[in-house]
């Protein structure tokens, strides 16, 4: 039998949020050797992870905690090493118990890679409204 091996995955290793506002966040990342599958293009779970912390943000700026209930993503182009990655999501549903969030990932050449759906389930009111912060 062949000797299988994952390769590490990460996916914060780097990232800078651009625009943090009620309703919506912009985030930009750096796409690191790390975050490339077998093939070297972006692997789907770092795209993935990365449309799913964003929709979580876009909840927190209601106000609100939640956690995903349902998700559905189209990957439509790869992504490549040293491209630096936006990541931009919107709430379409601002219910009170479910929010629902649209998450777009460009490259540099504003080429859409991914387009994604998140519906987030309400968890509680948030207890501390601190800013979101910048890893650099």
């Amino acid at each position: 039998m062949q000797d299988i091996h994952f390769k590490e995955l990460r996916i914060f290793e780097n990232y800078h949020m651009e625009t943090v506002e009620e309703g919506h966040v912009v985030m930009t990342t750096k796409v690191t050797p790390s975050s490339l599958n077998y093939y070297g293009n972006t692997h789907g779970g770092y795209l993935f992870t990365l449309s799913d912390q964003v929709s979580g943000l876009v909840v927190r700026t209601t106000g609100f905690e939640s956690v995903t209930l349902q998700s559905n993503i189209n990957y439509l182009k790869a992504g490549h090493l040293d491209e630096t990655l936006t990541i931009e999501g919107q709430i379409v549903h601002n219910g009170r118990t479910t929010k629902i969030i649209d998450v777009l990932i460009r490259n540099n050449k504003e080429e859409i890679l991914t387009k994604s759906s998140f519906t987030m389930f309400v968890t509680g009111k948030r207890e501390n409204r601190d800013k979101v912060e910048s890893s650099d």
